[in-house]
C-alpha cells in the first residue's frame, strides 16, 4: 500500500495538470459555442474559418497549437492564441490547487 501511495504522489501533480489541459479545451469549446446557440458536444470542433473538421490529433491542449505554429492545418488561417492561454491557465490552476491541498485530501 505504501509504494501505491508514493507513486500516487509521484503521478498526482502531471495528472491535475492533464485534466486541467482537458477542461480548459472544453471550456474553450463552451466560451464558443454558446453564445452562437450551438451544442456543446456535437458537432465535433471545426476551423470557423474553412469548416474541416478538427482531428484529433489536432485537438490536443495546448500542444496541437504549438505544433501547427496557431494555424489551421487545412486554410491556413490564424488560429487565436486564447485557447492555448485558457487551456494553460485551467492547467496552472488545477495544479496549483493541488499544490496546496497535496496529498492529504479525501475522496
Amino acid at each position: 500500500m505504501d509504494l501505491y501511495l508514493d507513486n500516487l504522489e509521484l503521478v498526482a501533480p502531471y495528472l491535475f495538470v492533464v485534466v486541467g489541459l482537458v477542461v480548459g479545451s472544453f471550456l474553450n469549446v463552451v466560451v464558443y459555442r454558446i453564445p452562437a446557440g450551438l451544442s456543446v458536444v456535437s458537432p465535433p470542433s471545426a476551423c470557423p474559418n474553412c469548416g474541416t473538421q478538427i482531428k484529433p490529433y489536432d485537438n490536443l491542449p495546448v500542444v496541437s497549437w504549438l505544433i501547427l505554429r496557431g494555424k489551421c492545418r487545412s486554410c491556413q488561417s490564424a488560429i487565436s492564441a486564447r485557447y492555448p492561454l485558457v487551456e494553460a491557465a485551467n492547467a496552472a490552476l488545477f495544479l496549483g490547487v493541488y499544490l496546496v491541498i497535496g496529498s492529504d485530501w479525501t475522496v
